[in-house]
This record gives C-alpha cells, structure tokens and sequence, in this order.
C-alpha cells in the first residue's frame, strides 16, 4: 500500500512551482573569484574537463574537482567557490522550485551536492540541441525534475518537513512575494499576525531557521532578480520601483546579496556573453509542477 495517499501527493504536486532562471552551455575564458552566493539554485554539469582537479567546486564544507558525468548543486543563497579554466565545458541550470508563498524547497541544504547519473549529461545535451525552443523548455524542465527528486531523495526528514513548518507563515510569504519592498520591516509582518515583533521574530526564526530580517533580504533580492530579468527595465527603474532611495544603494545592498551588481547580473543573464546560451529557453521561465 502506498505510504501518502494519493490526493495529498497531487495537491503537493499542484502547490510546487518550477522556475528555470538559465540554461547555457560553453566555456569560461576564467572563473576563480571569491566565494560568491546567487538567489537561485545551481546544477552544473562538466561535458569536458581536461585539467582535472584544476577545475573545481567548493564550499566552507568539501572541495569537489569538478567530472563529467556528475552534477553539481548548489544551493541558493550557498556561498561556494567556482574555479573554471578555458578548456573545461559544462551545461548549468538554474532554478527555484518553490511551494509556499516563494520558499524555495531546497533553502535549508546546507551544503554542496554532488548527484551521480549517465544519462543527465546526455539528455541535458539533447535538450541544448533541440531545435524546437517548447520541445526544448520540456526537456529542461523534465531533466530539472528529476535533479529535484534526486535531492529531495538525499534530504533528511527535518529538511524535508520544511512545508508543513512553512504553511504556518504562508500568510506573510505570500504578502512578499508581491509586496516586499526596501521599506518592508519585520514590524509589518509582526502585524500581520497580530503579535509583537519580539515574539513574530522569535517564532519565525525558530521555524524557518533564518531571522524575518534576513529573509526580507532575500525575498527583496529574489524580486529585484525577477524584474532584472525582464529586460525591459532600466537599473534606477527597478531601484525605485522597489523602494529605494536611489541607484546606489539599491546596487549596493544587490552586491551585497548577490556578489554582482544590478547592471553585471542582467549583462550575465540577458546576453550570450561569453558562455553559448539556448535560444529560446528564456530566464524566469516557469512551470507549475503538477499539471502536465
């Protein structure tokens, strides 16, 4: 007999959204700068990577030499090392796969991963190589899932149970998925639930594992990455547009978060720079995981 039923596994399935943020192919010219953390989950696949352990992940946990046939994870907001030369080849993805007002399921994997399977890389290849930019965005978003059943898989029960702690604040989550803004303080969620900010930190803190004051600077970050990706608005437009006082703090506290500014992310995200991104397959594309 089945361990869940199966209503609960298709409302699960139903609540679980899919963004694919990137998904490129090439080569770096050099990538060896410091320790840097994104807004997104990371998979990083080596086609080829003739210099070996020259050519590396690492995080303040384990240094893993970077082999084809292996994927990567890193986990969003994880600062982590890359160190690439000019001759190793990859393929990345990068996403969210989020269930609860924009918590991402993965936010509590402290630590690299490293995933075992032949058939990834091939059918990331595939996938690359497609011709058909809705035939290629299914490919990806199928090859995102199972990486994504693959970690769960690894996951304790404690990281697991993150959505059922999680719908406890779904209220305040889904108010900053559309409100957050720089002027957002602890104190507006603490009024949301009709308690001190004392006791609304002390709770969240407990439950998340992250104080409200830094998870407002996540979330602000994440919307700062959604309207950057547009592509259709300027860096002041968005710094004002998210309550800023001006550009400069607003790329201050984006370098901050990020590691780039404003301006360094959407030239890295919305051109083909230097690594060969699929056409086709655009930045904050999103799925919801249950309807097929």
């Amino acid at each position: 007999m089945p361990v869940v039923n199966r209503t609960s596994v298709m409302n699960a399935a139903d609540r679980m959204i899919l963004r694919i943020r990137h998904f490129a192919r090439g080569t770096y010219p050099e990538a060896d700068g410091e320790p840097g953390a994104l807004p997104v989950n990371r998979f990083f696949l080596p086609i080829r990577n003739p210099n070996g352990a020259a050519c590396y992940i690492e995080d303040a946990f384990s240094h893993e030499t970077l082999c084809p046939g292996r994927a990567y994870f890193i986990p969003l907001f994880h600062s982590a090392r890359v160190r690439l030369d000019a001759e190793l080849e990859f393929l990345s993805i990068q996403f969210t796969l989020e269930f609860c007002g924009g918590m991402d399921l993965f936010s509590r994997l402290p630590s690299l991963r490293v995933l075992e399977e032949e058939s990834w890389l091939r059918r990331a290849e595939e996938a690359y190589d497609e011709r058909e930019e809705f035939v290629a965005a299914a490919l990806v978003r199928g090859l995102t899932e199972e990486f994504a059943a693959a970690l769960m898989r690894s996951m304790t029960g404690e990281q697991l149970a993150l959505a059922s702690v999680v719908a406890e604040f779904r209220k305040e989550l889904e108010y900053l998925q559309s409100h957050c803004l720089a002027t957002t303080t602890v104190e507006e969620l603490a009024a949301l639930r009709g308690c001190r900010r004392e006791v609304f930190s002390r709770n969240f803190t407990a439950a998340m594992g992250i104080p409200p004051k830094q998870f407002l600077a996540r979330s602000l970050t994440n919307r700062a990455c959604d309207l950057l990706l547009r592509g259709d608005r300027l860096v002041r437009e968005v710094a004002f547009e998210l309550g800023f006082g001006n550009e400069y703090y607003f790329s201050r506290f984006f370098r901050k978060q990020t590691g780039l500014s404003p301006l360094q992310f959407q030239m890295h995200y919305l051109s083909r720079g230097r690594g060969r991104v699929r056409p086709g397959i655009a930045a904050g594309a999103e799925e919801r995981g249950g309807r097929k």
